[in-house]
């Protein structure tokens, strides 16, 4: 019997049905939102993945795996 892969929980949005105007303007908002959180946080955040990548690349499984997370018969944009 193979072993279960271990689930990882992903930040997700649900959203609405958009038009083309409504998605731009979406995007526009994450955007400044990220621009901001990087002039904020910037300088720990490259740090931490910097710490991330170190850590994934000493991992003997961080190589090509893929997890399973959710529905496998929901549509591909089902997190968006």
């Amino acid at each position: 019997m193979k072993p279960r892969r271990r689930s990882i929980r992903r930040a997700q949005i649900h959203l609405p049905p958009l038009d083309a105007g409504y998605a731009l303007t979406l995007v526009d908002i994450f955007e400044r939102a990220i621009a901001a959180i990087w002039r904020a946080h910037g300088d720990r955040m490259t740090e931490l993945l910097e710490m991330r990548r170190a850590t994934a690349d000493q991992s003997p499984e961080a190589e090509g795996e893929w997890v399973i997370d959710g529905d496998p018969n929901a549509p591909d944009d089902a997190a968006f």
